[in-house]
């Protein structure tokens, strides 16, 4: 008989070194991809060293996404958003703690991570120059290559469902 996987590494946690934001590139196709990868793990295939290696390098990524997203307006979901990033980085499990712990930490740093790249996408895309569709009222010539018409709306109950009689919708 084969004794079962400890819960707890036999030793203390190795300590990752973490990783300086000075020495990660803004990177956002690498922080999807990392991003993406610790949610890969696996919590019976991962060790505790390689929960601590993935921890300090998502939280050296988060530092720095943090810093480029959440610290130019300083409107109130900027504040929540970060009072929130500042909790999670807080929030580090130390050495005692179970793996599943250390685990769980891991994937809630993987998907801030993931919030705040998407976050920074949407400040820093580009709108395309392709020209916009406009509505036109019926009849009117069309502005510009696109013409949207006007399509009368549909009334009446869907065809697979029978309409509900009138008053409060019992069936008496």
């Amino acid at each position: 008989m084969t004794d079962p996987t400890p819960s707890r590494p036999s030793g203390p946690a190795a300590k990752a070194v973490a990783l300086d934001t000075a020495d990660l590139p803004l990177d956002v196709e690498t922080a999807t991809q990392t991003a993406d990868a610790a949610l890969e793990l696996r919590l019976g295939t991962t060790t505790r060293r390689e929960i601590d290696t993935w921890t300090a390098e998502l939280r050296g990524r988060i530092s720095l996404f943090a810093e480029a997203v959440l610290d130019r307006e300083q409107t109130t979901a900027t504040c929540s958003a970060r009072w929130k990033v500042d909790q999670l980085l807080a929030s580090a499990p130390g050495d005692g703690v179970l793996v599943f712990s250390a685990y769980q930490y891991l994937r809630d740093l993987a998907r801030m991570l993931r919030w705040l790249v998407t976050e920074h996408r949407k400040r820093t895309e580009t709108v395309d120059a392709a020209p916009l569709l406009t509505c036109s009222p019926p009849g009117a010539p069309p502005d510009g290559d696109a013409h949207v018409e006007a399509r009368p709306a549909l009334v009446g109950p869907a065809p697979h469902r029978e309409a509900m009689p009138p008053g409060n919708g019992n069936r008496t």
